[in-house]
């Protein structure tokens, strides 16, 4: 009976490492985010300024921006889709989503004025397409295994020439990665007898480092894919800054989550998670971090929106 206190003892001591040793930020308050909206919302997003959320609902249908200040919801768009990766300017004033067709698996891109909630089309009738990357009046994503720019100015046209900025998306479950026009399949974790699908990728704001999903865990690497980095079991991971990554930790039985909690993780070899949230019943999903780092916005499974102010120590 003592060893197996002591076996008891040992694997509690070693789950608290794992989870619970890293305590690089403090929370310094977690707000639930009450609107004047009728309805559930999910999937908050932070605009440049920190103060509003862009939000959509469970299903990715339609878009809406929150007030942080007098917390009003204003809707801007109905469209199928609107919700998943939306990209918004780097001045706040645009956002950049797509209409999905599910029926005939096509897809529009459209910018949407946040402001005025003016909806001109960028590209209609597309095939699928995942990462939507926005710079100036310049919207770059994939199709038919090649990267493309449009411009968002209506009127306005863009030669198919090498795209500015370096970019990455996934295309039949692999990392692609576009650099100066050249484009690089990135699979640094398949082998000869395993082949590995990859989701949740993006690129580290000074776009020198990929951050993805494969299997169960997170990873960051070069653009090349070298120097892995196993983050462990974090889904919907998102940058926070160049050197750490937010995201969620979940559990589920096969059908649905059973208990999902909010973390980070420095990206470096042998970080330990830090859990942000308190542990209780509510499930907590999809984080996104404002540009200054300081706050984390995060959805529950029954449509609560909550904000986190965090500090680094």
């Amino acid at each position: 009976r003592l060893n197996m206190k002591k076996l008891l003892l040992s694997i509690t001591i070693c789950v608290s490492q794992l989870f619970c040793f890293a305590q690089d930020f403090e929370v310094v308050s977690s707000q639930q985010v009450k609107t004047d909206c009728n309805t559930s919302v999910f999937h908050p997003q932070f605009l440049p300024d920190g103060k509003t959320l862009l939000v959509s609902s469970e299903d990715y249908v339609g878009l809406g921006v929150i007030d942080l200040n007098g917390q009003k919801y204003t809707k801007l768009t109905d469209m199928v889709g609107a919700g998943y990766k939306p990209i918004i300017s780097a001045d706040g004033k645009t956002i950049v989503a797509r209409n999905s067709d599910y029926i005939n698996q096509r897809m529009s891109l459209y910018k949407i004025d946040i402001k005025t909630r003016e909806t001109v089309a960028i590209e209609k009738n597309i095939d699928h397409i995942n990462n939507v990357d926005y710079n100036g009046d310049e919207v770059v994503f994939a199709t038919d295994g090649r990267a493309v720019k449009r411009s968002t100015i209506k009127g306005k046209s863009l030669s198919n020439s090498a795209i500015s900025s370096v970019y990455v998306t996934e295309e039949d479950l692999k990392l692609v990665v576009y650099n100066k026009g050249v484009r690089t399949v990135v699979d640094p974790l398949s082998t000869a007898t395993r082949d590995v699908n990859y989701c949740w990728s993006s690129i580290s704001p000074d776009k020198t480092k990929l951050l993805f999903v494969a299997g169960n865990n997170a990873y960051v690497s070069d653009l090349m894919g070298k120097n892995l980095v196993d983050l462990g079991p974090i889904h919907a991971p998102v940058w926070r800054g160049n050197n750490y990554v937010v995201g969620m930790l979940d559990e589920d039985n096969g059908h649905y989550f059973t208990a999902s909690e909010i973390v980070i993780i420095k990206a470096v070899k042998g970080a330990k998670l830090q859990q942000l949230t308190q542990s209780s019943s509510e499930i907590k999903m999809h984080p996104s971090v404002s540009n200054d780092g300081s706050k984390i916005a995060y959805h529950t499974t029954d449509g609560k929106i909550y904000v986190m102010t965090i500090k680094e120590k």
